[in-house]
């Protein structure tokens, strides 16, 4: 008998519905090993979601195409084959699902009616089920808008999870040209360190060895008296320090008279280090020893 006529069909209220693929809805109907229920009424809709009794009056076995139109096969129960054989029903009525367009996607089962929707045998009833409605909250945290269909929403969640797959796999392995190894970066920033306080240190010493050059050559020309070598030392060190005693000693006046043992070599004979280089010495961690035979080679 047939279930859907093909084409456009317009029912008793003025709804309107349209079989465009048959072959996609026969496909998407008939499942192996699963029959559709024929019943009285469309209990299987009205009562059974309730817990009610929905017997079958017989089972859809086969549907096939022709001219476009769904047809369908159905083994009748002892029961539904008297109501069709003593004419208390003589219509039936399939159960569609339709999409938004009110195309037909899909045939749930059917019922024996005696009010069709349409003015042929055959073909919905009145009450076509339609697909439950979506979750509007739902719809709204995956960004779409509240008619999107179930087909929007599973797309939806797939993209999101193809997202997290993605950033966790970058996660997983960054790019190389954005983000190095920790161990790599911490070895890299604890030699960048040493070579900084390496550094450092250098030019402390050799700002150490400047500053003692300087007080311990003013104090020679008796323009600081030795007692306060250690003040004006400290001055030095300050921010602007160095540069501000230098133009000190440029134009201050002898204070203190020589003591005639300025020309002499220093204790120790010729060779002997000087404060100077003594103070050097010791800024640099080198032995009195060391520095004078590098000196001596250097001057040989």
């Amino acid at each position: 008998m047939q279930l859907v006529p093909a084409g456009e069909s317009h029912a008793i209220d003025g709804r309107t519905f349209r079989l465009d693929n048959p072959a996609a809805v026969i496909a998407t109907s008939m499942r192996p090993g699963i029959e559709l229920a024929v019943d009285w009424e469309h209990a299987q809709d009205h009562r059974a979601g309730d817990g009610g009794m929905a017997p079958a009056a017989g089972w859809i076995t086969e549907l096939a195409e022709r001219d476009g139109a769904i047809w369908g096969r159905v083994e009748w129960t002892e029961r539904g084959r008297a109501s069709v054989e003593g004419r208390e029903y003589r219509y039936i009525s399939p159960s569609l699902l339709h999409d938004k367009a009110r195309r037909v996607v899909r045939i749930i089962g059917a019922g024996l009616v005696n009010r069709p929707a349409l003015v042929m045998p055959a073909l919905a009833r009145e009450t076509t089920p339609k697909e439950p409605e979506m979750d509007k909250e739902l719809l709204a945290a995956l960004g779409l808008e509240p008619d999107a269909s179930k087909a929007d929403a599973l797309e939806a969640v797939g993209k999101l999870k193809g997202d997290l797959q993605s950033a966790q796999a970058r996660a997983e392995t960054p790019s190389l040209d954005k983000f190095v190894p920790r161990a790599d970066y911490d070895a890299a920033l604890t030699r960048a360190t040493a070579a900084e306080q390496t550094l450092a240190e250098r030019e402390d010493a050799v700002r150490e060895a400047e500053i003692a050059e300087l007080v311990d050559g003013a104090v020679k020309a008796g323009k600081i008296a030795p007692a306060n070598r250690d003040f004006y030392v400290a001055t030095a060190r300050e921010e602007g320090g160095l540069e501000r005693l230098k133009t000190f000693v440029e134009s201050a006046p002898q204070v203190v008279a020589k003591s005639g043992l300025d020309d002499k070599d220093a204790p120790g004979g010729p060779g002997a280090l000087t404060d100077t280089e003594k103070a050097v010495c010791r800024q640099l961690g080198m032995t009195e020893e060391d520095y004078a035979k590098s000196r001596n080679e250097e001057t040989a």
